[in-house]
Formats: structure tokens, C-alpha cells, sequence
């Protein structure tokens, strides 16, 4: 019986265990605050509706800037609204890729710009579908602990493997 174990757990669970550590599932969320950030210029596709679809329509948006021959940096998204209290037919959002300050886009794409400012920002290096929960579960929590509630619009920053969520102070 206790060879059963050593081989259930060298077959099952030593990997499953491996892949949440490389998706990043264990890693910690750090909040910075009175961060300063941007300015951003920024390509994107609006997004109407279910937040869900936003991955897929950042991906429309990265085919687009290569048809178009713009080079990008950073995939960045714009939630409009809180999906907590708003209906998902009338989320809004913009989603896309930072790009130059001189490059030009044309239609699907649009061009706009996100000036300087201070922001709380909460960051988490994982895959981006496990990122984002635990990104605003902690953003969440650390608004709550300080007598504060989540402003939209937030900005999410997707670079090197790691997601920053901004919110204007």
C-alpha cells in the first residue's frame, strides 16, 4: 500500500503541484501606492459586453496591428465598468497593445492616450487568465482594509509574464 502512495503522488501530484507553481498560482500580489504611471498611447479594439471575451479580442487586436505593420509593446486593457455592478451587456472596455507616440492605425484600431498620474497598482507575475483574479481579489481586499472603493476606469498592463492592475487615487 505504501508504494501505491509514492506512485500516486510521483504520477499526480507532484506535477499537478508544478504546473500551479509555473502558471504561478502560489505567487503573492504586491499593492504599491502613490505610484506614478504613464503617460500610455495605446492601439485597441472596444470591447461591448462579457469581460470573458476580452482575451480573444486582444488577440483580433495584435492581428491587426501586424496586418497593419505597427509594432506594439505591452498588451493593455481598459475595464470601463465594475462587473460587479453592472449588467454584462453593457460592460465597456478597450482592449489592446502600448504602441509609439508617432504610430498611426486604421480602422478596426483606434488610437488613445492615458496622461501620467498617481495610481494604486497591484501586480502578480502568472499566466493572465489566473492574473487577473487574483490581481483585483487582492486589490479588493487592500481598498477595503484602507476605507477605499475601486474607481474605474482601471488599466491592466500585461508585460513579461506580469500583470499590473492600475486605479487613478
Amino acid at each position: 500500500m505504501k508504494t501505491q502512495w509514492k506512485y500516486f503522488l510521483l504520477a499526480f501530484v507532484v506535477p499537478l503541484v508544478a504546473i500551479l507553481w509555473w502558471v504561478g498560482a502560489f505567487t503573492d500580489v504586491t499593492v504599491e501606492t502613490s505610484q506614478m504611471r504613464g503617460p500610455y498611447h495605446y492601439a485597441y479594439l472596444a470591447n461591448g459586453g462579457d469581460y470573458s471575451k476580452l482575451p480573444d479580442r486582444q488577440l483580433q487586436a495584435l492581428g491587426e496591428l501586424k496586418a497593419q505593420g505597427v509594432e506594439h509593446g505591452a498588451g493593455l486593457t481598459v475595464m470601463q465598468n465594475d462587473p460587479r455592478t453592472t449588467a454584462k451587456d453593457k460592460l465597456m472596455a478597450q482592449t489592446g497593445y502600448l504602441v509609439a507616440a508617432d504610430a498611426k492605425v486604421r480602422e478596426p484600431l483606434r488610437l488613445a492616450d492615458i496622461p501620467a498620474r498617481q495610481v494604486v497598482v497591484a501586480h502578480v507575475r502568472a499566466t493572465p487568465r489566473l492574473a487577473t483574479g487574483k490581481v483585483y481579489a487582492a486589490l479588493l481586499k487592500y481598498l477595503d482594509t484602507n476605507g477605499m472603493r475601486l474607481k474605474v476606469p482601471t488599466v491592466e498592463i500585461y508585460r513579461n509574464s506580469e500583470l499590473s492592475v492600475e486605479m487613478d487615487i
